[in-house]
């Protein structure tokens, strides 16, 4: 198990350095952290996002999306309360802002590029998924429609790279890690509709 948390450097302290800093807290190089839990140790990636990334944006469109992305799903996150059982039986719930789906496409479009095999596959069934599902659908492209410009123009430059020109390699990647069920037209029909919303007229 794995949790991504972006952090926008607007603390005295980095979240890295305060997670890496609890009771038998491993760290991961280059900037994640192993933590124990009573079911095992959960890696924490720490995704930080500086301003100067935001104000004086990267000439290449994946450092543009890295960080524009993980700013829109921070800024943007709901606060969601998740209930869990301890083995002893309690209740325990806990309240955390959490990503909304049109910055989750964003940051999985721009994270694949850096990821082995197996979690590429899993970042592209999930925009899949994402895209396809009949609740998280029109939350996504709405939000993707209403995006700045220059986010929705770099989405849709990614759209096209794994979509359009890569589709039959991702239809093998997604196929190979799960998603057995997802076929050429899904791949067709979702970079259709996320170019769809990702268009400025001029």
């Amino acid at each position: 198990m794995d949790l991504d948390i972006v952090d926008r450097l607007l603390g005295e302290v980095p979240q890295l350095v305060v997670l890496r800093t609890a009771a038998g807290a491993e760290p991961v190089e280059p900037s994640a952290v192993l933590l124990p839990t009573a079911y095992g140790p959960v890696r924490v990636d720490v995704l930080e996002v500086r301003q100067v990334e935001l104000d004086q944006p990267s000439d290449d469109p994946g450092d543009r999306l890295h960080a524009s992305a993980h700013a829109w799903a921070n800024d943007s996150a709901t606060d969601i309360t998740i209930e869990a059982m301890r083995t002893d039986g309690e209740r325990v719930e806990v309240t955390t802002p959490v990503a909304e789906p049109g910055p989750l496409i964003a940051m999985k479009l721009q994270a694949v590029m850096n990821r082995s095999l197996d979690k590429q596959g899993t970042d592209l069934g999930d925009i899949v998924r994402l895209t396809l599902d009949e609740a998280t659908r029109p939350v996504a492209l709405e939000q993707i429609g209403a995006v700045d410009a220059a986010i929705a123009h770099d989405i849709a430059l990614h759209v096209d790279l794994w979509f359009v020109r890569s589709r039959q390699q991702v239809l093998r990647w997604v196929q190979s890690v799960g998603f057995g069920d997802v076929s050429s037209e899904d791949l067709e029909l979702v970079a259709e509709m996320l170019t769809a919303a990702a268009h400025r007229s001029t």
